[in-house]
């Protein structure tokens, strides 16, 4: 396989794609679609409308000029906020929880839970408690590492950052991670 290909594969495995949000808006235009479609439907076989009749609707539309102001304004916020979110969503890029690995001639994808269970390893072997007081989160560019120490306990809070960052550094990942030690005020007792 060629590098292209593989980075194609590992960029499908890190982003996610939009098509829950394509579907999401497709079904609510499909179901907007059919409930005129069936008042429309009604209307013409003269039976009662479900919600609205299709003349009564288009009118409510026509009169909506003249509503308050502050009704107005309102529900164009609303539309603008759906409408701001969707493009948002539809420009900005998807993120899964993996990030790829540089190793030759392969594509290799590593879930950042695999390089959090690892990461609370090292600090806990590095500050001398057990990784299960250690409680690490991986997300963006950032590394988040807390310890929850028994009362009385002290730790080498500069020895566990830097034992961290030489884990991180051992990692050929994308994108990279910055790394963060902090000690919890509440302690733990085990």
């Amino acid at each position: 396989m060629t590098d292209g290909i593989y980075s194609r594969l590992v960029r499908r495995e890190t982003h996610s794609s939009r098509s829950t949000i394509a579907i999401v808006v497709a079904l609510i235009l499909a179901i907007v679609l059919a409930w005129i479609a069936v008042e429309s439907v009604l209307a013409a076989l003269g039976q009662p409308a479900l919600l609205a009749a299709p003349a009564d609707a288009v009118k409510a539309v026509l009169d909506a000029a003249s509503a308050p102001a502050g009704a107005i304004v309102a529900g164009a916020v609303v539309v603008a906020v759906v409408g701001l979110i969707l493009v948002i969503v539809s420009l900005s890029p998807g993120r899964r929880g993996r990030r790829s690995a540089g190793v030759d001639r392969t594509a290799v994808v590593v879930d950042d839970r695999v390089i959090a269970q690892r990461l609370a390893q090292t600090a806990g072997y590095a500050g001398d408690i057990s990784p299960d007081q250690v409680k690490v989160s991986v997300g963006g560019g950032s590394v988040d590492v807390v310890l929850e120490l028994q009362p009385g306990r002290t730790v080498d809070k500069a020895g566990v950052q830097r034992s961290v960052e030489e884990e991180l550094a051992g990692y050929d990942i994308t994108p990279a991670l910055r790394p963060k030690v902090r000690v919890s005020e509440k302690g733990s007792v085990r």
